[in-house]
């Protein structure tokens, strides 16, 4: 079996099952728990960009309606919970700098040309080309990053590895692919595997399903339990 310790831990949405998701008091929570790599959501708003997974607001914070319809000001207002703001991408960054990888996931239309001002400071910054990961469900955003910033680590999303995804995977270069817990087994590792990407899986909070995944040779998971297996 191989080792659960050598299974990468992705802090998804940050130490989400201990402060109020894609806040940056979950992303602090993970990164004193040590995780490498933290994974959040951006959405495009009215006016720019916020981290948020719901495309409404009802969910995760104290306001009501469409994330895409409200101005920037007015997000930034809301109470994402226990009084903290959502946040900005660029306040993420800042707070993950040297400490830890950012897998940014694109939700959303929109989303990628907001986003590149950013990386593109971030990457000309000095953050490390294997430490800032954009993913996304939607490959077509992919694509887009791919033509405007071809240094940038990809991530093809997806809720099993098909054909499909494996060669969207193969045509954008991606670094990972990412599939969902229940279609995680030993063909996907073995398809993935077969052609460059490494396999993260999500979204895994139980030590069983952890040991499952680290004896098929998983490479990484996504996970709103630190504490269910050693990162």
């Amino acid at each position: 079996m191989r080792p659960t310790e050598k299974v990468l831990r992705i802090a998804h949405r940050g130490a989400s099952s201990e402060a109020p998701e894609n806040t940056l008091a979950a992303i602090s929570r993970a990164i004193e728990r040590g995780a490498p790599w933290v994974e959040v959501d951006v959405q495009a708003c009215a006016d720019g960009l916020v981290v948020i997974h719901d495309e409404t607001l009802e969910r995760t914070t104290n306001g009501h309606g469409p994330v895409a319809a409200q101005p920037l000001a007015a997000l930034r207002a809301l109470d994402a919970g226990d009084g903290e703001r959502i946040p900005l991408p660029q306040e993420v960054l800042d707070l993950c700098r040297g400490r830890c990888a950012v897998n940014l996931e694109l939700k959303g239309p929109g989303v990628a040309p907001g986003l590149l001002p950013l990386l593109e400071a971030a990457l000309a910054g000095g953050w490390p080309a294997g430490a800032l990961l954009c993913s996304s469900f939607d490959w077509a955003q992919l694509e887009w990053l791919r033509a405007a910033l071809p240094g940038l680590a990809l991530g093809v999303l997806c809720e099993d590895v098909n054909d499909s995804a494996l060669a969207a995977a193969r045509a954008l270069g991606a670094r990972t692919i990412g599939c969902a817990l229940a279609h995680a087994d030993a063909a996907a590792v073995r398809a993935v595997h077969e052609i460059g990407c490494v396999l993260w899986v999500y979204t895994v909070n139980r030590p069983q399903d952890m040991a499952r995944l680290a004896a098929l040779g998983v490479d990484g998971v996504f996970s709103d339990s630190l504490a269910a297996a050693p990162v």
